[in-house]
C-alpha cells in the first residue's frame, strides 16, 4: 500500500506534531474556543467572555453550576494551541426570597 499506513495501530500517532517553530496565533485560538463554547449543546455560554495571551485561555463570567464551569474549561482545553486554561468563571448564585 504505497503512501498508506502499514498498521492501523499507527494511525493518528503524529497528531499535534506540526512543523518546527509553528505556533497558532491567539486570534485563531480564541476563535476556536468561542466556536466550541457556542456549539456545545449542553452549555449556555451567553455570560462567558474569553481572553487569550500567549496560548493561555481565560474564560470569565457566569455559568449556572459547577458542571457548566468544568464543561467550559474542558471545551477550551481541547483546542489546538491552548497551553493552559485559567478558569475564572463563577457559578451564578440563586437569590433566595
Amino acid at each position: 500500500m504505497a503512501g498508506g499506513r502499514k498498521n492501523r495501530g499507527e494511525a493518528g500517532r503524529f497528531r499535534g506534531k506540526g512543523p518546527r517553530g509553528y505556533q497558532r496565533s491567539d486570534a485563531r485560538i480564541a476563535e476556536d474556543v468561542n466556536d466550541r463554547l457556542t456549539e456545545d449543546p449542553w452549555l449556555d455560554a451567553s455570560d462567558i467572555e474569553v481572553s487569550l495571551a500567549g496560548g493561555e485561555v481565560t474564560p470569565a463570567g457566569f455559568v449556572a453550576n459547577r458542571r457548566d464551569k468544568r464543561r467550559a474549561e474542558d471545551c477550551a482545553d481541547t483546542v489546538s494551541g491552548v497551553s493552559h486554561v485559567q478558569n475564572n468563571l463563577r457559578v451564578r448564585s440563586e437569590s433566595v426570597g
